[in-house]
């Protein structure tokens, strides 16, 4: 069972929680055309491509109707450069994100981490500070709680996987036989596939797993470890022939993360802010 001082009441509606989110950022455009010359935005703005290929909310609810966090992301960094940029979403999958890079195409890539780019030293990209901390939970049936206390404590089980993800260390213990491993297509199916009990464990980010903790059912049929698999921080990537653009995201990310706004809209998806997630 989740410990009771984690679970969250539902606010709303689905549909209110992710129609709030675009209206605002419809009304920002809005005010922003009014406040501009007509034409001068589209002639004066950059087009600056935002690439992503976390594919899964919070960060994309809705890809259709451009809903998550990376969608409002880009509209807040657009109305915050006043007429600069315009950050223009692209959602892809990660070997075509590669490609990209690999061809020095230039574009940001949001709620990544240098270590999953190999560039530890962070010399081969364009950094920003961390703009989300987060983690790996480890979930399981209510009914057979699984109390993660590293790879080994996995021995024996069924892991439901998201197809093409590697787990640092428990892939080991797959490749031994140890850990019988299911492949699945998304977050949201893991987290389906557990509660109901056809899978022994599961491992996927907490910003994800909060997301679809909001359904007060999914709460009951879930456990949750209280050691995670894994804690990280996020960042935004970018290429390093856009430095001024990198320089204008450092230069507006602290007050932007720390707005009410960006707080009410972290609510509104179900993820914690820096402050509410354990060290």
């Amino acid at each position: 069972m989740i410990p009771r001082d984690s679970r969250k009441p539902i606010r709303g509606s689905k549909w209110l929680r992710t129609a709030l989110p675009r209206l605002r950022n419809h009304l920002n455009a809005l005010l922003l055309g009014i406040l501009l010359p007509a034409g001068a935005f589209a002639q004066s703005a950059e087009s600056v491509q935002l690439w992503s290929y976390h594919n899964f909310p919070p960060f994309v609810t809705d890809l259709t109707a451009e809903q998550g966090l990376t969608f409002d992301l880009a509209a807040e960094l657009t109305r915050r450069s006043a007429g600069k940029f315009i950050f223009e979403v692209t959602v892809l999958p990660r070997f075509r994100l590669n490609e990209f890079l690999s061809q020095d195409l230039p574009g940001l890539v949001p709620w990544v981490n240098p270590i999953w780019f190999a560039d530890r030293d962070q010399t081969r990209y364009l950094w920003s500070r961390q703009i989300m901390q987060d983690r790996n939970s480890v979930i399981s049936p209510a009914g057979s709680p699984v109390d993660y206390s590293g790879p080994e404590s996995l021995d024996g089980m069924v892991l439901a996987a998201v197809q093409g993800h590697r787990y640092s260390g428990v892939q080991d213990l797959i490749e031994q036989g140890r850990v019988t491993r299911t492949d699945l297509r998304s977050e949201k199916s893991l987290v389906q596939f557990v509660a109901a009990g056809r899978g022994s464990v599961a491992i996927l980010a907490t910003s994800a797993l909060d997301y679809y903790l909001q359904d007060a059912d999914l709460q009951e049929q879930l456990a949750v470890s209280r050691r995670p698999h894994a804690t990280y921080h996020r960042h935004i990537m970018t290429q390093k022939d856009l430095p001024h653009v990198h320089a204008f995201v450092e230069s507006v990310m602290d007050e932007l993360m720390q707005s009410g706004a960006w707080q009410d809209t972290l609510q509104e998806y179900g993820a914690r802010s820096q402050a509410d997630l354990p060290q």
